[in-house]
């Protein structure tokens, strides 16, 4: 079995255009996560005022929320290469404007939020593109290990990207750490031009309704998909219940219930890294899931269980543990969810749904912050907050017990049928 798995993992390399997806994403998430510490740094070095640097979080995503359904229609409608190119390059050009106004003297707060709010627009378009980007590139049966694949590389790049850009900024300064942020968006670009994908020409013929028509479409087809719908109300609730507690938790829980110091945190953040990691590389490692939708559903139901202990927790070292299985079963959901995805949706679809799913899931993610925040700041502690969630979050994984459709998925059935399409 474990030769198998090996067998498997490695069949992936062997494909040529899943090595170019795969470099091109080695290269371009952790060259947005080292521009992004830059700019951070950047920010707080040129002005005092604390407001600017919240909003260079909001420019990003509300941009992204507004248009990530406009990109799921892009990505149906044109190559899924192409607007990749275009995501990776108009990022090292917009990386090349802030050099030019640091060189020049000319560089002020309101030139950083207006260039975040455009990184938001380009990951608009890149997000559906190469969510749907792999079914062209795998086969169904390699799904899994593609997506895991993948996942690891999106979490490796906030602890690599961060790492990178600050040493860079104490031993070159900020035009070092944003020279290397292009060339490493540059070395993403050049990896997508290469790809050699052909397209059905009949599917692409078919499209030719208007945009407001498409968007109809999209929703109409995630409405009347009795197991998308189902993906997009768990995905809903973790990206809505969990992901705000949990990211503004960490340093909470850290500083105000343990009492601890930066080591404190740093344990608590690299337990749930690791864990996710492990999750991931695990999910390479192994065969197809035979049933994803009750590996999806007794994930979800231990994650919420751990997550009240991790959230009601007295000791330190427990908080720890029980982050780190959190951050085993958050993979564990997520990458079964994202290949069910692709493996039920229409070729012709594919880029909406992956909008849409982006809509329910982290285009939620600043309303989730926003509400958290809320409810910190009218004295709720972000203990209880934490345990409300995950009882939440275990209801939702109960009654999901009961939806046929989610239990009743079979990846190698679904293979066997997409094969003889």
């Amino acid at each position: 079995m474990i030769e198998e798995a090996t067998e498997s993992k490695w069949q992936l390399f062997r494909n040529r255009n899943f090595r170019l997806v795969f470099v091109s994403m080695l290269f371009s998430a952790p060259g947005y996560y080292v521009y992004l510490m830059g700019a951070e740094w950047l920010m707080l070095s040129i002005t005092d005022n604390r407001f600017y640097f919240g909003m260079l979080f909001f420019a990003a995503s509300v941009p992204r929320l507004l248009f990530i359904v406009i990109g799921g229609i892009t990505a149906d409608r044109f190559s899924k290469k192409i607007i990749l190119l275009l995501s990776d390059g108009s990022r090292a050009i917009l990386v090349g404007i802030v050099i030019g106004l640091l060189l020049t003297d000319m560089l002020q707060p309101w030139h950083l939020l207006v260039l975040s709010a455009l990184f938001g627009v380009s990951d608009a378009f890149s997000y559906p593109a190469a969510g749907s980007l792999l079914p062209e590139v795998l086969k169904p049966e390699n799904l899994q290990q593609g997506n895991a694949m993948v996942q690891m590389t999106n979490m490796i790049s906030p602890i690599l990207g961060p790492v990178i850009g600050g040493s860079l900024i104490v031993l070159g300064g900020f035009s070092a750490v944003f020279t290397l942020a292009i060339l490493m968006l540059c070395a993403a670009t050049l990896s997508i031009s290469l790809l050699r994908i052909i397209s059905n020409r009949e599917e692409s013929a078919e499209v030719k309704k208007s945009p407001l028509e498409d968007v109809k479409a999209g929703f109409h087809y995630v409405k009347h998909n009795p197991l998308i719908r189902t993906i997009m109300t768990v995905s809903f609730f973790i990206n809505f219940f969990l992901t705000g507690p949990v990211s503004l938790s960490v340093a909470l829980l850290a500083k105000d219930v343990f009492h601890t110091n930066a080591l404190g945190l740093t344990i608590l953040e690299g337990a749930l890294g690791i864990g996710s990691l492990a999750a991931a590389l695990s999910l390479v490692l192994l065969k197809n899931l035979k049933s994803p939708g009750h590996t999806v559903i007794f994930s979800l139901i231990i994650m919420s269980a751990f997550f009240i202990l991790y959230g009601s927790a007295l000791h330190f070292w427990s908080s720890a543990a029980a982050i780190f299985v959190i951050g085993i079963c958050l993979q564990f959901t997520n990458i079964p969810i994202s290949t069910m995805l692709q493996q039920t949706t229409d070729r012709r679809m594919i880029g909406r749904v992956m909008s849409i799913m982006a809509l329910a899931s982290t285009g939620l993610i600043p309303v989730s912050y926003m509400v958290t925040s809320a409810l910190l700041g009218i004295g709720i502690s972000i203990q209880v907050l934490c345990v409300t969630g995950g009882i939440l979050v275990m209801i939702t994984g109960i009654l999901c017990l009961r939806n046929k459709q989610l239990t009743a998925f079979n990846s190698y059935n679904k293979v066997e049928q997409q094969e003889m399409l």
